[in-house]
């Protein structure tokens, strides 16, 4: 099976990083040995977002940044990033980003995400906390990607109402729910992207590391790497 006919797995290290290089670096080589084929950062003002300090530990500063970029061009692993900020854009860009991710929270924010979407590289944009059946798709493009998500941390399956992916706008499935069991069904439905939080430590309970409970360590992100290659080459 040809690479580009896999089912793109996309590892969130944000925040489970808890604001450590060290972690960041050590989970992107856990991610690349388990098979993700991107890693994802979140780049913002903790401030100017959350309107509080509290996460300020977990901000990546612009030289950190190029230093991610480096470690993982170093293993050969993508590195992608979820951008609250108009300048963020701008690191990136001069790091040659090529996926870009808008998150749920800024799909209204109009001026980023015509940045985003302007510079005609590949931009992945969840749903969650957008009202697409009423409001419609937000963005046309042929550089757009959209993934169905519920935003809450963690997500109970009663709430998922999975699509079709094969007779959907979304191409993927933006996965907040405990386990892997979701993003498998995701798979069999056609999804052609899965991400989800990557943490070391899913025991964890902290306010503003919410997703550690939802997310897959590296034992997960192994089998749901050979899973979804199994529902692919059966689907084909």
């Amino acid at each position: 099976m040809k690479k580009t006919d896999t089912i793109k797995i996309i590892a969130e290290i944000h925040p489970q990083h808890r604001g450590s290089i060290n972690e960041i670096k050590r989970m992107i080589l856990q991610c690349k040995i388990s098979g993700a084929d991107i890693v994802k950062v979140q780049l913002y003002d903790g401030k100017k977002l959350f309107n509080n300090d509290e996460r300020k530990y977990l901000e990546i500063s612009k030289d950190e940044l190029a230093e991610i970029n480096d470690y993982c061009k170093n293993i050969d692993i993508e590195l992608s990033a979820s951008i609250f900020n108009l300048n963020r854009v701008d690191w990136c860009e001069e790091l040659d980003f090529k996926t870009y991710k808008i998150a749920s929270r800024t799909v209204e924010d109009k001026e980023l995400c015509e940045k985003i979407i302007s510079l005609n590289k590949k931009v992945i944009i969840s749903l969650g906390m957008y009202d697409y059946e009423k409001k419609g798709i937000p963005f046309e493009g042929k550089n757009l990607e959209y993934l169905y998500c519920v935003s809450k941390y963690p997500t109970n399956l009663k709430e998922i109402k999975m699509p079709n992916f094969e007779n959907s706008f979304f191409s993927g499935f933006s996965d907040h729910t405990i386990g892997i069991g979701t993003s498998i069904f995701a798979a069999s439905r056609g999804a052609k992207i899965i991400e989800k939080h990557f943490s070391n430590n899913k025991s964890l309970n902290v306010s503003t590391e919410m997703a550690h409970v939802c997310s897959m360590d590296q034992e997960d992100l192994k089998l749901l790497r050979n899973l979804v290659d199994s529902i692919k080459l059966l689907q084909s």
